[in-house]
């Protein structure tokens, strides 16, 4: 044996030994008990339909993927490991690894996943932060905060701009078709062609197409190290070149006779995602020849301290067996601690109360179109008809249910009752003199016009949803304690009128009637686990 191999066989001798690599080694095991079910499937059936969903579903992300990109970018980065063996910052990296074990214990006790999956970020930013101060910061902020695109897309975000996104993507896909020849009609969310109707459902509106190429776009920056203007550039770039690349994609699902059968439709839609690429790459080309001049060639950054073996060793052990320490705890609380948990359990479901009211609909229950309806559940629903002054009001009345944590029922869908319908009016008003800010609508659908009254009972405004949303509140003692509710009524009205009273007059009656049977409808009913009962 040489003197090199001997040298060799001797500093991996020597690391095995090192209690730091055994720290490392028992951390890397506990974080894998703990994030595991994140970002690994149950079944291999799983595995491939969440990589589906990854490129096309607006609510869904794939830990997998991303928690191998995530790798990769570490392994990117491995030249600047001497920095995790610097002087460490203790008050910051605690702080932050105590703010990821209550974001994780929160996630267990609320059953909320994507919760206990965004702890690692700060369980990863505390760890480094303890090796290696704000200088491993520095040098591994990128593979950590590119976690995030393993969290599902909020859906409170999503409800504000999914159905939009649809009826935009139409519009453009209308325009690109009527420009090469293909000769169609838009009408709301609908494409219409001699040839037949497309219907612009959630996984054409673009919206993960936008997340996933900003994604792949971040991939791109830091492969061929981009800095300064030409990185901002290509970020803002990205989400118009995938919504353009979407409008393409659309254009060819319309015009292939064969775009319903399940592989085809998912071979278009990925290769127009590696189209979208090219063109960032294309993009990122140019924009390398307008910077290069303005910008001076950046060197690579020195990310601070390197290793002082004896201090630095001891320093390691004391911070890995810190992070040990919060994972055990982690793990601990997310096995044995308490789960709170809703009923959903209701009194009188919205079909039962509609009709004790305005009495029986011999044509309910009306069928769903999940199509249309796409990712918006709620507990319980139903739609009624109802007679009044000659004319048929339907009327909306939805649950919302607080345990889903990927879908809301706060979305501008509501206003629509069925596919097809384009906007020609829109205002907000009071519907009576103490009654809900409502979304007035005039929807047209070829001869037929709509009067649509929508809003949320219940709801606040859009950042304070969005927080609730994201912290989990309503599935936790500070739930609200009555159940959101979505309420749609319509009517057909005149499509020559400017005005038809007779179809306000309508709602109005029907409000009338319906408002005083909601106050108290659908409360929250928490159910008291064991744990929690021996707590009180």
């Amino acid at each position: 044996m040489s003197e090199g191999t001997k040298h060799v066989a001797s500093d991996y001798a020597a690391r095995f030994r090192s209690p730091f690599f055994w720290c490392c080694l028992l951390v890397f095991g506990l974080g894998a008990l703990a994030y595991f079910p994140a970002f690994f499937p149950p079944s291999i059936a799983a595995i491939d339909a969440q990589s589906e969903q990854f490129f096309f579903e607006p609510n869904e992300a794939a830990g997998l993927p991303v928690l191998i990109l995530s790798a990769w970018l570490f392994y990117r980065r491995s030249h600047f490991l001497d920095v995790l063996r610097g002087p460490g910052a203790i008050g910051p990296g605690a702080g932050t690894l105590t703010i990821g074990a209550a974001l994780y214990a929160w996630g267990a006790y609320t059953s909320s996943s994507d919760l206990q999956l965004a702890s690692i970020i700060f369980v990863l930013l505390g760890g480094v932060l303890l090796l290696g101060g704000l200088a491993a910061v520095r040098a591994f902020w990128l593979p950590i905060l590119f976690f995030g695109f393993a969290l599902p897309v909020s859906p409170v975000l999503l409800a504000a701009t999914l159905y939009p996104a649809q009826l935009l993507t139409a519009q453009f896909s209308g325009l690109i078709l009527n420009g090469i020849g293909a000769a169609s009609y838009v009408q709301g969310d609908q494409i219409l062609r001699a040839e037949g109707s497309f219907i612009v459902i959630e996984t054409c509106s673009g919206v993960r197409s936008i997340f996933t190429l900003s994604m792949l776009t971040i991939l791109l920056i830091d492969l061929f190290e981009r800095r300064g203007w030409h990185v901002l550039v290509l970020i803002v770039l990205a989400p118009v070149v995938a919504f353009f690349v979407n409008g393409i994609r659309v254009v060819t699902l319309v015009l292939n006779p064969h775009s319903s059968i399940h592989s085809v439709h998912n071979l278009q839609g990925i290769a127009m995602l590696l189209v979208g690429l090219v063109l960032i790459y294309l993009l990122d080309g140019q924009l390398e020849r307008a910077f290069e001049s303005r910008e001076p060639d950046v060197a690579a950054s020195d990310y601070g301290s390197i290793r002082v073996p004896d201090e630095a060793s001891s320093n390691g052990v004391v911070a890995m067996g810190t992070v040990a320490s919060v994972l055990v705890a982690m793990l601990a609380f997310a096995l044995a601690g308490p789960k709170w948990e809703i009923s959903r359990v209701l009194d009188e479901k919205p079909g039962e109360l509609l009709t004790r009211v305005f009495g029986l609909d011999p044509r309910a229950p009306y069928p769903m179109d999940y199509h249309f309806v796409g990712s918006v559940h709620y507990l319980a629903h139903a739609r009624h008809r109802v007679e009044v002054d000659g004319g048929i009001v339907e009327i909306h009345l939805g649950v919302a249910n607080e345990q889903l944590r990927r879908s809301s029922i706060l979305t501008k869908r509501l206003a629509w009752p069925e596919t097809g319908y384009a906007p020609v009016e829109e205002s907000f008003v009071d519907l009576a003199s103490e009654g809900p800010l409502a979304r007035r609508m005039i929807l047209r659908r070829g001869a037929q016009s709509m009067l649509s009254y929508s809003w949320i009972e219940r709801r606040g405004g859009f950042a304070k949803e969005w927080f609730r949303q994201t912290l989990a509140l309503d599935r936790s003692p500070l739930v609200r304690p009555q159940r959101m509710l979505a309420i749609r009524l319509s009517t057909k009205t005149d499509v020559w009128a400017a005005s038809d009273e007779a179809a306000e007059r309508r709602i109005r009656k029907v409000w009338a009637r319906l408002a005083p049977e909601l106050p108290g409808y659908a409360p929250t009913q928490p159910i008291r686990s064991e744990v929690q009962a021996s707590l009180q």
